[in-house]
Parts: structure tokens; sequence; C-alpha cells
């Protein structure tokens, strides 16, 4: 059976990839449904539809981007030799810090020839 060889991770993704799918359908439904009965109420036929439409649109695809960044901070990449990596403290930076290049004696963000 193919679902006994997923892992806990894998099925998270799962989790929160349909989650974030079904928030965008339901912002989008609502703002359509909000247009079609403001359009309803008012008899702005079809202007009301439409702005709450895409306004429905807009949200979801707000939400869906900020559950996006939000997943993507909680994971963290495999390095390429196949280490895993390695688990950072919250708040800490994953990155070394980068040795400074070695002064070669020119002096390239001054004006001149450079070559003297």
């Amino acid at each position: 059976m193919i679902f006994k060889n997923r892992d806990k991770g894998t099925w998270d993704g799962i989790e929160k990839a349909a989650l974030m799918g079904t928030n965008f359908v339901a912002h989008t439904v609502v703002g359509l449904v909000l247009g079609y009965y403001c359009d309803k109420w008012f008899g702005t036929a079809p202007w009301g539809l439409l702005f709450w439409l895409i306004l429905g649109i807009v949200a979801g695809f707000r939400t869906m981007y900020l559950d996006a960044m939000k997943v993507s901070k909680t994971q963290t990449l495999p390095k390429a030799g196949g280490e895993k990596a390695p688990e950072t403290a919250k708040g800490a930076s994953p990155e070394t810090p980068k040795a400074a290049a070695p002064d070669d004696g020119h002096d390239k963000g001054k004006g001149g020839s450079g070559n003297a």
C-alpha cells in the first residue's frame, strides 16, 4: 500500500498544501458570494461581483503566499553531499560569515587609469 511508505514529513507537506488550496478556494467563493449578493441588493451588476471576486482571489493568493513563506522558514534543505543540514537555534543564521577578499593593493573604486 502506498500510504504505509510515507513518513510524517511527507504527510505534513501534503496537509499544508491541501490546506493552502482549500483556503484559496474558500476566499474565492466568499468573494463570489459577497459580490453576487452585493449586486442583487444594490443593483450594481456586474461591478460588485467583479470587485468582490477579484478581492477574494487576491486575499486567497495573499494567504497562500504567507502560508508558503511560513512553511519555507520551518524547513531546512539537505546539503549537496547527502548530509542533513544542521538545525540552527531560533534567530541564528545558518550561513557562516564570508572571509574578506585579500587586498591586492589596487584601488578599483577610485578614479584614474589603473595602469600606472
